[in-house]
């Protein structure tokens, strides 16, 4: 055990956040914290982490036991650079192998000489070195800093520099680099593209420590957790599981525990009613006493109660557009006339959900909002198709600060609706009685992100463009949004980090690279899966360029071998060729020797011409022998 919370209790002035919380966290754990936005579950994550104090119970921490907390806030030195501060988190390592150095210049043979333990003394802390969990610290860092997206070229960049995205992500890095006992992770997955995330999801699976998350992301929670605590009506409850477990699960005790209500409610309506008909009689008077003990004694059941108040989003189309929506032709976009990425050439049909993918600053925001007349195009044009209506909808723009009530801020816009009519709409988005007369900018992310909504609902149109339309969405809104855009008769074209949200909605992904842009004909899955196989197609590709080049260069080098083979071939058959004629001449000497009189009458001279003429025709046989042999190989190497 690492962490347990016993009986914990926090109250925030006078309203109770929760009470009685129970939560244990072992070595290994996986641990997501779900509940609706203002359940508590980020004071919970501080409780936890020892951020914060609470008002009654016990938070008991093993001994030794490192805890790494990742809040909103950011734990990095804005005065050093990237890597002095990620290599802040080894200072142990760091010393180790300063004290290593200073002792390899004192081995000296006169200092080993006046004290014989120096080399033992160096051999140990050698060892200890080697050995030590970080010996490989530079890579460590750099495998974090470039899976959160920061590449070497900006080591030494100073943290100042850099924006509060950048910032909440070096935390991270920090923090994982840092290697705690328990990380206590609050949203980490925001200000992440969906890469930086992926690689996020396959470090923290191998993470040796305990895991404590607060996330919205819900392929994330199923990822990675392997235990989920419930935060609702500010009880906390155990599952165990990953978070779409955690979801039947739900459901299934929810079920059980109003079954278990209905009938025992049953029970009590027939021995209350037993016992009101017959405790003044005599003659079952003992009978109606001996129920209302049954009754006395019984533990009740307490009415299961769920929470699923969510808003009722609807979009509807005052009219239909025509086939053709969109069509952007060289569109190139940019700011101040600085171009951001490539030019687009795209179709957008009526019917299509396409979803706007690629990295952080690829200019997907951007596409966007030149599309939705926000912001003006360096070149090229975005024409619009016949009764074309189009609904924007910015994730900056849902964090507006106004003065004016909720009530107000809405019926501004549509000053024709009845105020009843303009509190029903604001019912629907969770706007209930006092609520709708809380001032715009003191509202949370969440609320202004409802308000927004309610107000494109109300455009009615048949384009919708959205910038991050889940952002700062509980994961029950979330749903409600999905929903509401399945049923959406329209077209929508929208940038999104929530892989769970694409998924659901997009027919089409539009994948944005430094390259330029592709478009996959289906949801985020089919996209993964195309991705996958362009991956593997481009890594065959690339295996047999290598496997031919490969072949090149040893076919390059056999040639030159093969050239210089032939050239020692040809000089060595011009060789036997001279010597052939030259044994042929002699040869044909010795046989006009023979042919002469005086030598063939003379047995002496011709027995020694014979000899030598046997011995030159045995040479003369090697020669040729060695001509053909030659001669061959290189019919063989010319082929």
């Amino acid at each position: 055990m690492l962490i347990q919370l016993n009986n914990v209790t926090k109250n925030f002035v006078v309203n109770e956040i929760f009470s009685n919380v129970k939560l244990e966290i072992n070595d290994k754990d996986r641990v997501a914290i779900v509940g609706r936005n203002g359940a508590g579950k980020s004071t919970l994550l501080k409780i936890i982490s020892g951020a914060i104090s609470f008002d009654s119970g016990e938070r008991t921490i093993s001994k030794n036991t490192t805890v790494g907390y990742l809040s909103q806030e950011f734990i990095v030195r804005e005065d050093l650079s990237i890597y002095e501060e990620m290599i802040t988190c080894f200072d142990e390592i760091i010393t180790l192998e300063a004290e290593l150095e200073k002792l390899s210049f004192e081995l000296t043979p006169e200092n080993i000489e006046n004290d014989p333990t120096l080399l033992n003394k160096f051999d140990r802390l050698q060892n200890e070195v080697l050995t030590h969990k970080d010996y490989h610290y530079k890579s460590k860092i750099e495998s974090v800093l470039y899976g959160l997206d920061f590449t070497k070229e900006v080591f030494d960049k100073k943290i100042s520099t850099f924006s509060g995205g950048e910032k909440t992500r070096l935390s991270m890095a920090k923090l994982l680099l840092s290697e705690p006992d328990l990380l206590v992770l609050d949203e980490p997955t925001n200000h992440l593209d969906m890469e930086n995330v992926a690689w996020l999801e396959n470090y923290l699976s191998s993470y040796n420590g305990a895991i404590v998350i607060v996330s919205h992301d819900r392929y994330f929670l199923d990822k990675v957790v392997n235990v989920v605590y419930n935060l609702e009506f500010g009880k906390l409850k155990k599952y165990v599981g990953n978070y779409s477990k955690f979801l039947v699960q739900y459901e299934e005790d929810y079920e059980k525990q109003l079954k278990e209500y209905t009938s025992q409610q049953k029970d009590i309506k027939k021995l209350e009613e037993f016992v009101q008909k017959n405790i003044a009689r005599a003659s079952t008077s003992k009978m109606a006493k001996s129920r209302q003990k049954v009754l006395d004694k019984m533990d009740l059941i307490d009415n299961p109660k769920k929470d699923d108040k969510a808003a009722g989003i609807e979009f509807l189309i005052k009219e239909q557009s025509g086939r053709d929506v969109l069509t952007i032709s060289g569109l190139q976009v940019g700011y101040n006339g600085i171009k951001v990425g490539q030019s687009y050439n795209l179709s957008v049909y009526k019917g299509d959900r396409i979803a706007v993918v690629g990295r952080n600053g690829i200019g997907k925001s951007t596409l966007i909002k030149t599309i939705a007349k926000r912001q003006k195009e360096i070149s090229g044009s975005v024409q619009y198709g016949s009764k074309v209506s189009l609904g924007y909808y910015d994730q900056k723009q849902a964090e507006f600060e106004s003065s004016k009530t909720i009530l107000n801020e809405l019926w501004d816009e549509y000053p024709l609706m009845k105020e009843a009519e303009v509190r029903t709409v604001l019912g629907r988005f969770l706007f209930r009685g006092d609520d709708v007369l809380k001032i715009v900018r003191d509202l949370s992310g969440g609320e202004k992100a409802r308000l927004q909504l309610a107000k494109l609902m109300l455009e009615k149109n048949n384009l919708l463009i959205l910038d991050e339309p889940t952002n700062h969405l509980d994961i029950t809104s979330k749903q409600v949004l999905e929903e509401a855009l399945k049923n959406y008769e329209g077209t929508i074209l929208f940038v999104s980090h929530d892989r769970y949200f694409i998924n659901k909605i997009a027919n089409k992904v539009l994948d944005i690279t430094d390259n330029g842009h592709n478009m996959y004909l289906g949801n985020y899955d089919y996209y993964l899966e195309k991705r996958e196989q362009e991956r593997i197609a481009q890594q065959l590709t690339k295996q047999n360029e290598e496997v031919v080049a490969e072949k090149e260069a040893n076919n390059y080098i056999l040639d030159k071998e093969a050239k210089k083979r032939v050239r020692k071939l040809e000089r060595t058959r011009d060789e036997l060729m001279n010597k052939i004629e030259t044994l042929e001449e002699e040869i044909q000497v010795v046989n006009n020797e023979l042919a002469k009189e005086e030598v063939y009458t003379d047995m002496i001279k011709t027995q020694e011409f014979n000899e030598q003429l046997k011995q030159l025709s045995s040479e003369l046989e090697e020669l040729n022998d060695s001509w053909l042999e030659i001669e061959e190989e290189l019919e063989s190497i010319n082929g």
